[in-house]
């Protein structure tokens, strides 16, 4: 049998078991618990399924009530998030859905990623992020 030879990011999709292309990115957002304190963070991962963030504690808190952060796998902790696709323009159209938080990470004393699933991201909201994941990829 002949081996099949898959470009890298195929691969990585493959053995994460990922549905979603991902685009890097640095986009400012707002995270917080539902109906709660929205606190600021920045998107470092963007798919249509979800986003990878990085926070400080104060937030990691704020997402955690009980001041401290389950590290590694989450479960049953969701929050909302908030962010624009073009930060520098306030007339573009926020994303602003529900998520799931899937896992946590420390970096540092006072850095924290974050991964979380979207739940409720509308048709709307999934082509723009769409759009941009594609132009993302391309330059």
């Amino acid at each position: 049998m002949t081996p099949v030879n898959l470009n890298k990011e195929i691969q990585q999709h493959l053995r994460s078991d990922r549905k979603y292309l991902r685009a890097k990115a640095e986009i400012p957002c707002e995270v917080g618990p539902a109906g709660g304190e929205m606190n600021a963070a920045l998107i470092h991962d963007l798919s249509c399924g979800g986003v990878k963030f990085s926070c400080n504690q104060h937030t990691i808190s704020r997402i955690f009530p009980d001041d401290q952060a389950p590290l590694g796998v989450v479960l049953d902790v969701y929050i909302e998030i908030h962010f624009r696709l073009d930060a520098d323009d306030k007339r573009a159209a926020a994303i602003m859905t529900s998520a799931k938080v899937i896992h946590t990470e420390r970096l540092a004393q006072d850095l924290f990623q974050v991964g979380v699933q979207f739940i409720d991201l509308n048709q709307a909201a999934t082509k723009r992020l769409e759009a941009f994941i594609l132009t993302s990829r391309q330059e």
